[in-house]
């Protein structure tokens, strides 16, 4: 497409060699204009008559002289004439000219002179004038040497002057002629300009022509039916795939109301508001969501399945919908035949399931009773072959036991009947109990097992303890299974400080061939490189504990070489809690809150972490489902495509606060739009409060938090009798995030808070006033302080958050030395 530009740059260039050139003819007219004037002739006759006038006073004079008649009226109008003339000569615009002259400056000063003292005898009475007509002749005689020099500089400075105007007009000329130069240049490169536009044009007309001839040829030659529809609703294209899906010829369909022709009537009217509100208010639901099901309407009346997509193209400000489709009839009933296929197999799957669980159910209870009756004869005095026997009886009895249960425990699995339950247990003391369990198993095939934990946050953590101690059994038992005379080590560590555990069993046994990796998972597969099979068994371990481990959301991969050794990897979410019995605080327990509704949905906002941990960790314990935001731009967006019943947002955070953020919230209609909504603030004062509660907020919670005020508000919301002093003293005092989330993790979040508090009086010390930055750090650390119980230093950081600009200068030191004392109490209050 052809920009503006070129047409622009054409007039643009054409206009201002149209000035340049009219401007420069102007001059041209002025400049011949001024020299065709007879100024020379003006002043050449100027000038002599200088002379004449000074000539006919010194004849006036002589006269007077000579005729001695008593008539000096004469020689008064003579002088006049004279003074007249080098009056007006002192006047005019050409003796500005001469002014630069010091010559003629000084002739002119010997004139005005020769005026001023010739002037009174003049006006004097005819005795004084007669007496003085020798002096004055003598004079005049003197003075003519005088007035000829100021006319012949009058003449050369005007033979100057004209040469000077002959000069410009010749320069003039000359640019003037450039100029043309240059205008026919320009008209030529805009010829050029308009020639090569020309031919882009033709080029632009014949690629929109191939253009729309390949779109209608697509259009045309497409599978799905096609329907191009203007923004009144009216069709403006219908491809032959359309005419045969809906029955409509072209004719018929093109200048339609869309609407009428292929929508059903109880989908008309959501059709119609949904372009209106697209129209008006840019809102899609359907335009430009990829493929939709729908359903369409044809000729004979009959509604059937399509599967839609459409699409807005907006071209030169003609905005048009096009819309592909097609009739899915099909599709939906091969669908249906595959799901009615695939319960099918599920049903059989899960009928051979339930068939070799009550197979394996029945097989237990006779082999409960033979290898019961076994207990009892071995008691009975019997020989040593009946006893021989008897043995063998046994262990064939516990190995046929052992394969009914792992039968069992896979039938289990594959019906999702495990145990989802979520334990609070000590993974290392789990680990190392379950590995010493084993050491009779290592030592009997004489290997040596070994432990090794990698990282020290390996204690408490959440999980399915049962379902996580029977991988352990299962892998390292088939480690120690198919190694002998070897090592088998096990080494833990948490990756990331994550919530993945990952644990390494290592063994220098038979190893695995390649070919064979990818099934060792597989049900009743048993891989075993001895041609006697020494190591017998059904084949489930190994899909046992990757079921298991899948329940846990684990993974397990395994890396071999034969006659080597094999290396199992198995990765596990085991998030890290804080356990009380582990770390005791001193002076305080659980307490016995009555319960609140089970899996609540709850936003918790916050710009500050450890808040947000904090809070995140009482609400879970409370019952919770917590999701989290660090902002309140974040809060608005999953409040919109989640329904939460409770939002806890902090009040004040960077860019948009909490009073802000539920604002928003309530204005979009969102999921989430009439949740109860909770602040949390450290604002203390019963304003502040009062404010907060009247911006549509049910409850205000003051940092630092605890789980009984978090409960007594949240059982108030729901209707929930609590009683009203259930705080006891012990768990005031103790830091809530030191009860949530133990000693080690308090400690390293005191130090990383006190640190940057540190720094940031450091940066301020120096500083002549408080910037924003600032007091929106101090905001943040005081937010710190408080969820850690420091509340002499939250009360400081606040002072510092608040502090009036023009009492900086005399209260800065006080203030810095108040926060860095309250900083030194604290690590030693905790060190």
């Amino acid at each position: 497409m052809i920009g503006r530009w070129p047409y622009l740059l054409f007039a643009g260039l054409l206009v201002a060699s149209l000035l340049s050139v009219g401007v420069l003819e102007r001059k041209v007219f002025a400049d011949l204009q001024a020299l065709a004037t007879a100024q020379n002739d003006d002043v050449s006759w100027t000038m002599s008559q200088l002379e004449v006038e000074l000539m006919g006073l010194q004849n006036a004079i002589l006269d007077a002289r000579a005729e001695a008649t008593g008539e000096f009226s004469t020689v008064r109008k003579r002088f006049d004439i004279f003074f007249s003339r080098i009056t007006t000569f002192r006047q005019s615009a050409f003796f500005k000219s001469l002014s630069s002259d010091e010559d003629t400056v000084k002739r002119l000063a010997i004139v005005v002179d020769f005026l001023d003292v010739t002037a009174p005898v003049i006006d004097a009475d005819d005795g004084l004038l007669e007496a003085a007509l020798p002096d004055l002749n003598i004079a005049v005689v003197e003075l003519r040497t005088v007035v000829r020099g100021l006319a012949l500089a009058g003449v050369e400075v005007f033979s100057q002057q004209e040469a000077e105007r002959r000069a410009t007009l010749s320069g003039t000329l000359k640019r003037s002629a450039y100029g043309l130069v240059l205008l026919i240049c320009l008209l030529m490169f805009a010829v050029g300009i308009l020639i090569t536009l020309f031919r882009q044009g033709l080029r632009v007309s014949q690629m929109s022509e191939v253009a729309r001839a390949r779109y209608e040829a697509a259009i045309a030659s497409s599978l799905d039916a096609v329907l191009v529809v203007d923004t009144n609703g009216r069709i403006m294209e219908f491809n032959g795939a359309a005419e045969a899906v809906f029955g409509y010829s072209r004719e018929e369909a093109l200048g339609a109301d869309m609407s009428e022709l292929v929508v059903p009537a109880r989908l008309r009217a959501l059709h119609r508001d949904g372009m209106r509100r697209f129209l008006k208010t840019g809102e899609a639901h359907v335009i430009g969501k990829g493929r939709l099901r729908l359903e369409g309407l044809r000729k004979s009346g009959e509604v059937f399945p399509v599967e839609l997509s459409i699409s807005l193209s907006d071209a030169s400000g003609e905005r048009v919908f096009v819309s592909f489709l097609r009739d899915i009839t099909s599709e939906l009933i091969a669908e249906e035949e595959l799901r009615s296929a695939l319960t099918k197999a599920q049903d059989s799957e899960r009928a051979k399931s339930d068939l070799l669980t009550v197979m394996s159910h029945e097989m237990r209870t006779p082999l409960n009773g033979i290898l019961g009756s076994l207990d009892v004869l071995e008691k009975d005095g019997l020989s040593e072959k009946q006893a021989q026997h008897l043995n063998a009886i046994s262990v064939s009895g516990e190995l046929l036991l052992s394969h009914v249960n792992d039968v069992l425990e896979l039938s289990s699995i594959s019906a999702q009947a495990l145990d989802e339950k979520r334990d609070v247990f000590d993974l290392k003391a789990l680990v190392q109990s379950t590995l010493d369990s084993l050491q009779g198993h290592a030592e009997a095939r004489n290997n040596k097992l070994t432990v090794e934990f990698l990282t020290p946050d390996l204690t408490w953590v959440t999980g399915n303890q049962t379902s996580f101690q029977r991988c352990l059994v299962n892998l390292v038992g088939n480690a120690l299974k198919f190694t002998e005379d070897g090592i088998v080590s096990v080494d833990v560590e948490r990756l990331d400080n994550s919530e993945v555990v990952e644990v390494r069993i290592a063994d220098t046994g038979v190893g695995i061939a390649p070919e064979n990796l990818g099934r060792i998972f597989e049900e009743f597969v048993t891989v075993d490189t001895a041609y006697d099979r020494t190591n017998s068994g059904t084949g489930l371990g190994l899909a046992i504990t990757k079921g298991l481990l899948e329940g846990m959301r684990g993974f397990i991969e395994v890396e071999s070489e034969l006659n080597e050794g094999s290396l199992i990897t198995v990765r596990v979410p085991l998030p890290p809690v804080a356990q009380r019995e582990a770390t005791p605080v001193s002076g305080f327990g659980e307490q016995s809150l009555p319960s609140l509704p089970a899996g609540f949905r709850c936003l918790v906002v916050d710009d500050n972490k450890i808040n947000r941990d904090v809070l995140t960790a009482i609400l879970t314990e409370l019952g919770g489902v917590v999701t989290e935001a660090s902002d309140g731009f974040q809060a608005i967006d999953l409040a919109a495509e989640t329904a939460f019943e409770v939002m806890f947002l902090d009040i004040s955070m960077p860019e948009i606060d909490g009073i802000e953020t539920l604002a928003r919230i309530r204005t979009r209609s969102g999921a989430s739009q009439n949740a109860t909504a909770m602040a949390v603030t450290a604002h203390a004062a019963p304003a502040d409060h009062a404010k907060i509660r009247s911006e549509s907020f049910t409850d205000v919670l003051i940092k630092p938090l605890n789980k009984a005020v978090i409960h007594q508000s949240l059982a108030a919301l729901w209707g929930i009798d609590v009683v009203d002093d259930f705080v006891g003293e012990s768990e005031k005092k103790i830091p809530e995030f030191l009860q949530q989330f133990g000693m080690e993790k308090f400690q390293a979040a005191l130090d990383e808070a006190l640190i940057e508090i540190e720094d940031l009086l450091s940066s301020i010390s120096e500083s002549s006033y408080i910037s924003e930055k600032v007091r929106e750090e101090a905001h943040r650390l005081s937010g710190s302080a408080a969820i850690l119980g420091l509340e002499p230093l939250w009360v400081a950081l606040q002072e510092l958050q608040n502090f009036p600009d023009d009492a900086w200068g005399e209260g800065q030191s006080t203030l810095i030395s108040n926060i860095q004392a309250e900083v030194d109490h604290a690590r030693k209050t905790w060190a």
